[in-house]
């Protein structure tokens, strides 16, 4: 059973460029760094971003398609951080990467909803296995899948690509105790 998963049409059209036009008007993008030590490395990943805390109704209904659709024995899934609005233009990229590791342990799921598509190539590919799955592109789609998964995003060739990315994080259930392994 895959746990790669797509929700289409997450948000609307109009809901994406809302989300576009609020983040581009108040945030001051920044090219991309590489885990806590905030060190750019353009040769893995070249992008603009920031992060905007609140979204309104974005927040409160990717928490509930979370807590519906991810079952954690012992615990919720829950801890959303503040979103990760990202810019790609011509020719940026982020290359082969996970996004849990040694910097982030607890980030169990990552979440990506696709703003536009007025951009060519620079498809979302995640690897689940030896098989590497291309993510079939849709504004407004929701991208999920374990954050120790290999994934990248392929170089724009036109256009640019918007998305925003968030992070799930694991919050032991009360009252329950977990087997020693």
């Amino acid at each position: 059973m895959s746990r790669v998963f797509t929700i289409p049409n997450f948000l609307s059209s109009q809901e994406c460029n809302e989300v576009i036009a609020k983040c581009k008007s108040e945030l001051e993008l920044k090219q991309a760094a590489l885990g806590k030590s905030k060190e750019v490395h353009s040769k893995q990943r070249k992008s603009s971003i920031a992060f905007i805390k609140d979204l309104g109704s974005v927040n409160t209904r990717l928490t509930e398609i979370l807590i519906s659709n991810i079952n954690l024995r012992g615990f919720n899934a829950s801890g959303l951080g503040h979103f990760q609005f990202t810019e790609y233009k011509i020719g940026e990229y982020y290359d082969w990467h996970t996004d849990s590791g040694p910097t982030f342990q607890d980030r169990i799921y990552s979440t990506v909803i696709q703003l536009n598509d007025t951009y060519t190539e620079g498809e979302l590919e995640v690897k689940e296995g030896t098989e590497v799955k291309t993510l079939t592109k849709g504004i407004g789609s929701l991208y999920v899948f374990p954050s120790n998964y290999i994934h990248r995003v392929k170089p724009i060739s036109t256009g640019i690509r918007y998305s925003l990315v968030n992070w799930v994080k694991a919050i032991k259930k009360e009252n329950i105790e977990l087997p020693l392994i």
